[in-house]
């Protein structure tokens, strides 16, 4: 029976589309074919017979049985509808023409786009690639911000109110459930309107939205733009709203550079989802990034039965050999060349540690038959003797060479805002110059090797300048502590000898100090360089390779805005680690510095779960820093890993 009756309400409803069909509406729109019917109201093609121009026209219809109430609500809803759409300017935005009342209920007269939808268009011709889907984006983007600064939510964001012009152009249309500031509710009691697999969390709570929630659904719609799929869908609208609430989204396939703007859209709270700023700029990243090679042609099959000539088959044997023994000569030359200026470097270093050492033990002779001198009277201090003659010529002339190698490998450092690439932890002895030196005496607001910034306080010492030698038991006015000589130990070239425990870190933590990249930062004892970062832009500090490590990247000319230079890196970083999650890119306070962000993530290396927060800060014009540490992502929360992040972060200094 019910069934019947419903036969007979859509053959009446089927009847009254054809009766409407050439109806002239005020005069002056003649309706002509229906071009998509939603729960609503149909909308029509029409023609504008006094501009003479082809319209499209939005009918509000009731539904059998409705009551007067349910009809002024609807009614209200339409013309709220057509309002809102006038008061947004934009070109992704449906241009409002006229509104009409004909038979008791409202008829919107509209801009007509020709074009399918983005739910039609990727039904037919399949997922959109990352950068169109980027670009039709950012298009909506453009919508939402123009219509958040009327005070208009959409919150119906979806690929079906989603039109692909013939041109190209991106409209966003549908605002039937926009919900206008100022405006009262004319939503039922209790009634959640949209699709369910692109309502925000907050409204599937039942909490009242504001624009993160349209940021939300441009989340799941990207995603389906690019997997052909909406991000929740589980076959009901409650397992689906359950799902939205509670699950994490599956990862997607084919985003690509994408995958960070969806998993920032789709975050579940909503304080932490990517605003407008953040979308739009990583939006363009993605836009801008260089196309991806084609896949070659794709080659016959093996199977395929083909005719070959016999003397064709032969040349091509033959250039092969040739190619192929050419190849290995090649390799073989490299790898002789390779391992020549290797040992040529090795030697080079030697010469140079060498000609320190014997540096500073004649320097420490010298001071201490200075120190012997009888004292009569106060007098100033003798001037020290010229290097050449405590030291060979030759030995100088060496020493300055290690010095220049020194030079030029600090002058590589890569110019980039924070690189937050940090290798894959390989040992890597012998790069990028001068290793750090490990102090057990300098206090944590001081320096081993240079000058603190940032509002620390300033001490000096003996072993300024980078040298191999781990500073041992040195007070940060460069004299001796009782007991200790200043030529004591030999050069671990980029490791450090672990020193006394410093008066105020926590137990089994001493200072390191890196000149090369202009900081110091205390660390677990036995931490030492296992890796250098990027192009030599830092280094990378662990026990043996693997976590928990801190990796420290500086950079010479840093930009202004630390949370938009992680946004522009974040979709490279995403698209070349394993099973890359995003967890949060967020604007921090960090003593005071004019920019300093937070890039929280998860990802797989060395077959392990990795979590990583990544800090990158300007300090001033001349001195940016990341400060990057990786834990199992178990041992996040352990004790371990929090005094490790607690103690970096309260005792990096800033160096000259």
């Amino acid at each position: 029976m019910a069934a019947e009756v419903k036969a007979k309400a859509a053959a009446a409803k089927a009847a009254g589309d054809g009766q409407d069909k050439g109806r002239l509406l005020a005069g002056r729109y003649r309706l002509g074919s229906v071009l998509g019917k939603g729960g609503m109201g149909t909308v029509w093609r029409a023609q504008d017979e006094t501009l003479g121009r082809t319209v499209a026209v939005k009918e509000l219809r009731f539904s059998t049985g409705v009551d007067e109430d349910e009809k002024r609500r609807l009614i209200t809803r339409t013309l709220r509808e057509a309002k809102a759409i006038a008061r947004i300017r934009s070109g992704g935005a449906v241009t409002v023409y006229d509104v009409v009342d004909e038979d008791g209920r409202p008829w919107i007269v509209m801009e007509l786009i020709e074009g399918p939808s983005l739910a039609e268009f990727v039904r037919e011709r399949g997922p959109l690639t990352p950068r169109r889907a980027a670009e039709v984006g950012l298009a909506v983007l453009d919508v939402l911000r123009a219509a958040h600064g009327q005070g208009i939510l959409h919150r119906d964001v979806k690929p079906s109110n989603v039109l692909i012009a013939d041109n190209g152009r991106v409209v966003l249309t549908d605002f039937g459930i926009a919900q206008v500031e100022g405006d009262p509710s004319v939503t039922s009691t209790g009634m959640l309107v949209g699709a369910p697999s692109y309502i925000s969390p907050e409204r599937a709570r039942g909490q009242r939205p504001g624009p993160p929630a349209d940021m939300w659904s441009l989340g799941g719609l990207l995603y389906a733009a690019v997997e052909g799929v909406p991000p929740y869908d589980k076959g009901s609208a409650l397992a689906t709203l359950t799902a939205v609430m509670t699950e994490p989204v599956d990862p997607p396939k084919n985003a690509g550079p994408l995958t960070e703007v969806i998993y920032g859209l789709l975050a579940k709270d909503p304080a932490r989802r990517l605003d407008d700023a953040r979308a739009r700029a990583m939006l363009t990243a993605v836009i801008n990034a260089p196309e991806a090679v084609p896949a070659p042609e794709p080659t016959p099959s093996a199977e395929e039965t083909r005719q070959i000539s016999l003397v064709e088959a032969k040349q091509a044997v033959e250039q092969a050999a040739e190619k192929a023994a050419a190849e290995k000569a090649a390799a073989q030359a490299e790898k002789a060349e390779k391992k020549e200026r290797e040992r040529r470097e090795r030697e080079q270093r030697e010469r140079a540690r060498a000609a320190l050492k014997a540096a500073r033990k004649a320097a420490a002779v010298a001071a201490a038959s200075a120190a012997e001198a009888p004292a009569a009277s106060a007098r100033p201090a003798p001037v020290a003797a010229p290097l050449t003659d405590v030291m060979p010529r030759r030995t100088i002339a060496l020493a300055i060479a290690g010095a220049l190698v020194v030079l030029a490998a600090i002058g590589s450092l890569v110019v980039y805002a924070f690189s937050g690439d940090d290798g894959d932890g390989r040992k890597n002895e012998g790069k990028g110059g001068p290793g750090p030196t490990v102090s057990g005496s300098p206090s944590p607001g001081g320096s081993a090797n240079g000058s603190a910034k940032g509002g620390a306080s300033t001490g000096k010492d003996g072993g300024k300048g980078g040298d191999t030698q781990p500073s041992q038991g040195q007070t940060p006015s460069g004299q001796q502590s009782q007991g200790q000589d200043q030529g004591q130990g030999e050069s671990q070239g980029q490791g450090a000898s672990p020193g006394n425990p410093i008066a105020g870190l926590p137990a089994g933590y001493v200072l390191v100090t890196d000149p090369r990249y202009h900081f110091s930062m205390a660390m677990p004892e036995g931490f030492h360089q296992t890796d250098t970062a990027g192009e030599n832009s830092g280094a990378i500090y662990s026990r043996d390779g693997g976590f928990p490590r801190i990796q420290v990247d500086f950079n010479k000319k840093p930009r202004d805005d630390a949370r938009a230079a992680w946004a522009a890196l974040a979709p490279a970083v995403a698209g070349s680690s394993k099973s890359y999650h995003l967890i949060g890119l967020d604007v921090v306070d960090y003593r005071g510095y004019p920019t300093v962000a937070d890039w929280e993530f998860e990802r797989e290396q060395k077959g392990i779960k990795v979590r990583v927060v990544n800090r990158g800060f300007k300090v001033d014009a001349k001195h940016g820093y990341a400060i990057m540490i990786s834990c199992a992502a178990d041992q996040w929360d352990g004790a371990e890993c929090t005094q490790m992040r607690k103690t970096a972060f309260d005792t990096f200094q800033p160096l000259d």
